[in-house]
């Protein structure tokens, strides 16, 4: 079951550090491209966020929602620590990959290029990359940061929606 549809709000307060991906994903359905792109990009911090990026071998999964179509799921091996239901019928997935950055890269590149989703707008850089993707009538952004406190995991965060 899906949350009744609310007016999406774009960000605008400051994020830093692993967790300015997932703070910003949480309200970025809605926006245009050149907002999420500022967004994702503005330094800030997340205590509650912060509590959720923990390495592959301490993370306590969770179930992935029902109402997350099966083309959506992350790959195998990763560990979903969280999941919330936004407005409009966005879900946000909180994980981590017990693969080095470069293959979790791979991984999300291919898995959001395939499956009847058509990648778009997005960057990579040395730590860090994210993209937006649509298909299924449905449209949403990942985001994935290397782990300095937890050498070769990677944390990801996916948000998807109507």
């Amino acid at each position: 079951m899906r949350p009744s549809p609310r007016t999406a709000v774009c960000p605008n307060g400051r994020l830093t550090g692993a967790a300015a991906a997932l703070a910003t994903l949480l309200a970025l359905a809605g926006c245009g491209t050149d907002q999420m792109e500022a967004a994702m990009a503005q330094p800030g911090t997340d205590d509650a966020t912060q509590a959720t990026l923990v390495c592959a071998k301490d993370a306590k999964p969770v179930d992935q929602p029902s109402s997350l179509p099966a083309e959506a799921t992350l790959p195998t091996g990763y560990v979903v620590t969280r999941t919330e239901a936004r407005s409009a019928g966005r879900t946000i997935l909180t994980a981590v990959s017990p693969k080095p950055f470069k293959e979790t890269l791979a991984d999300m590149q291919r898995s959001y290029s395939t499956r009847g989703w058509t990648p778009s707008e997005g960057e990579v850089e040395a730590r860090d990359a994210e993209s937006n993707f649509h298909g299924h009538e449905l449209r949403g952004r990942w985001a994935i940061r290397e782990m300095p406190g937890c050498p070769d995991n990677t944390s990801v965060n996916v948000l998807i929606g109507e």
